[in-house]
């Protein structure tokens, strides 16, 4: 069975997902630590989006880059608490009417 990213999971009404969205996806993706190749995969984005996203979940304290025993990006504490927000109020990248 061929399965889909998570990317293609999350598609709002427009076919688009919301940053709040990715950002929450690439968390979910990391619930372990992930190299950079796989998150990738799993995203559906491009190098230069990837990068920056997760640049942005770094300065937010939202996910942290792994060393030992390779090189991978994992979630923090704080990113687990956005994900369970971001899951409590529904949040599935569409707008409220």
């Amino acid at each position: 069975m061929f399965m889909l990213g998570m990317a293609l999971e999350t598609l709002g009404t427009n076919g688009r997902r919301d940053k709040v969205t990715i950002m929450g996806d690439l968390l979910e993706i990391m619930q372990e630590p992930r190299r950079l190749t796989h998150i990738l995969y799993k995203s559906n984005m491009s190098y230069v989006q990837l990068v920056k996203y997760l640049d942005n979940l770094m300065e937010m304290g939202l996910a942290e880059k792994i060393q030992e025993p390779h090189r991978a990006y994992g979630i923090t504490t704080n990113g687990k608490l956005f994900m369970d927000l971001i899951k409590g109020n529904g949040h599935n990248g569409s707008q409220s009417k």
